[in-house]
């Protein structure tokens, strides 16, 4: 069982025995509403540096909120990864797409107008080894493009985007091997597909497995905190005495002891391999789906048109559909290329202007990572990863920061960060220590605490609607906490939650030097690699 499906059940099991032992059935009772299914038709929702210079945006009532805007530009939101009960996850199709649309219910923006406009997009439902999702008659949404998707394999884990019939990562039934792999790779390809490595530092589920023809990594898997244990390099002793020698990229970035999945991403891009950054739920149980949000810049219509989106590397993925927003543009020359684009320089460098626009992240950072090729994979151990070229205090809610004249040659690469307050504005002291257990909590996370970290759930969320949803009533919603889903699908409701964004920057810590520090993630996006 995969370490967010474990995680998920631990906390579902320990909260209901918890219900069950303390007698907290809430009896509050109220009107369900019945989601209404509609013709299958896939549509998206409506809805120190003397040349380095920030400024913000003008305040005002006519400054468009940057989601708004960026939908209007093109931009595409969703969730990449999530499960149904055709796998392990704990609903049925119906009810995992009507989770997908919740987000533009009248009910839920009465209680949370930001959401006004910004829901979801697109979901894909990656079931463990089966395609079988695509054959259901539920698969159908009037407000959502459904993204045919499976995740593959059970030693590493990848999701495969437009697939047509399951794909298998062990044709044989001899064991996965690389070649296996590699094969998959090539058949989604065929299928005009996209394949995707999925959590590639999650312990029982990693990918040291040495693909060099995928497409794009999740970077971000549930929550950012729960994601920061390093794996340690001995991992890697135990996995190739049973597999064989482990990807040189992989056994790079185990090196570090923070942030192994963004050095993962590097050291791909150090050696030439430009894919797509992405993110995915893994929504199994309890919280919602499209929290993180891979955003989608599409290249054309439904959804081949968000897995060509994928294929040409634009995307950036936010902590939720209304925290921060990154956009990048690189001027070079006479000519412009936005994040995620490869970008023809001269033989002997050039110098580039950067232009990077950060949405809805007042108080937060800024942060510009760049790297540079290195010529074999002999060289990587010695190959810098995680150095930040500039940063910038963001200043208002729609900030510009430039720069200027930065010298770059072919093979460097450069990707954006944005980095949000980790207190949300206006907590009291007690949320602040919330905060402070949760993240830690979060941090500390390994196969034996999961019970630790799930207790801290307890007062948090109403047990009694947890032990019968069916009670769930949005009149007695307490905002600062979880928040159920009143949602009832043929005729079954759902044990499932919205999570309040003070909590959610909780979960997204990033750590500093092992502990948690001033800042969740709030947005990262695709790297521009300079090409002759």
């Amino acid at each position: 069982m995969s370490k967010r499906s474990l995680f998920l059940m631990t906390i579902f099991g320990l909260v209901l025995l918890l219900a069950v032992l303390s007698f907290l059935a809430t009896a509050c009772s109220g009107d369900d509403f019945e989601r209404t299914d509609g013709d299958g038709a896939e549509q998206p929702s409506d809805g120190d540096d003397d040349d380095r210079e920030a400024e913000a945006e003008p305040d005002g009532e006519d400054v468009i909120d940057p989601g708004l805007r960026l939908r209007s530009e093109g931009w595409l939101r969703g969730d990449l990864h999530m499960h149904s009960k055709w796998s392990d996850g704990g609903d049925a199709t119906a009810m995992v797409i009507a989770i997908g649309e919740y987000l533009e219910n009248e009910i839920f923006l009465e209680a949370h107008p930001e959401y006004a406009g910004n829901g979801l997009d697109f979901i894909s439902i990656t079931d463990h080894r089966t395609a079988d999702t695509l054959t259901d008659p539920d698969w159908r949404s009037e407000r959502l493009i459904l993204v045919p998707g499976e995740e593959l394999g059970s030693d590493g884990h990848a999701n495969l985007f437009g697939i047509t019939e399951m794909v298998s990562h062990d044709p044989g039934n001899d064991g996965t091997t690389l070649d296996d792999l590699l094969a998959a790779i090539e058949t989604v390809h065929g299928m005009g597909g996209a394949f995707s490595i999925n959590h590639p530092f999650t312990p029982g589920d990693p990918w040291p497995w040495d693909t060099r023809t995928h497409d794009a990594v999740e970077v971000w898997n549930t929550k950012w905190a729960m994601q920061t244990s390093p794996l340690p390099e001995e991992y890697l002793t135990e996995w190739e005495a049973s597999r064989g020698p482990a990807s040189p990229l992989f056994r790079r970035a185990i090196q570090e002891s923070q942030d192994q999945v963004l050095r993962f991403y590097e050291a791909m891009l150090a050696r030439g391999l430009h894919v797509a950054l992405v993110g995915g739920s893994d929504r199994h149980v309890l919280f919602m789906n499209g929290f993180p949000t891979t955003w989608i810049k599409p290249e054309g219509g439904q959804s081949a048109g968000v897995v060509q989106g994928i294929l040409a590397r634009h995307t950036f993925v936010s902590r939720t559909p209304v925290a921060a927003t990154v956009e990048m543009t690189i001027n070079a020359g006479d000519g412009s290329a936005q994040m995620g684009d490869a970008v023809q320089i001269p033989p002997a460098g050039a110098t580039v202007t950067i232009h990077v626009r950060a949405g809805r992240a007042a108080g937060g950072l800024i942060r510009l990572m760049k790297g540079s090729a290195v010529a074999s994979d002999e060289a990587l151990p010695e190959a810098p990863l995680g150095q930040v070229l500039a940063e910038a205090a963001i200043e208002s809610e729609d900030f510009v920061f430039d720069v200027a004249d930065v010298p770059v040659q072919p093979g460097d690469w450069i990707y954006p960060m944005v980095l949000e307050p980790l207190y949300a504005p206006s907590l009291s002291d007690e949320q602040k220590q919330t905060v402070d257990e949760l993240a830690g909590a979060a941090f500390g996370m390994t196969g034996e605490d999961y019970g630790t970290f799930a207790m801290m759930f307890v007062d948090l969320i109403d047990l009694g609607i947890l032990l019968d949803p069916s009670k769930c009533d949005p009149d007695a919603w307490d905002l600062t906490k979880l928040q159920c889903l009143p949602l009832v699908v043929n005729g079954e409701p759902t044990s499932t939650f919205f999570v309040p964004d003070w909590v959610d920057r909780a979960l997204n810590a990033v750590p500093e030097e092992g502990a948690p520090g001033e800042w969740c993630m709030g947005a990262i996006g695709s790297a521009v690699m300079f090409v002759e």
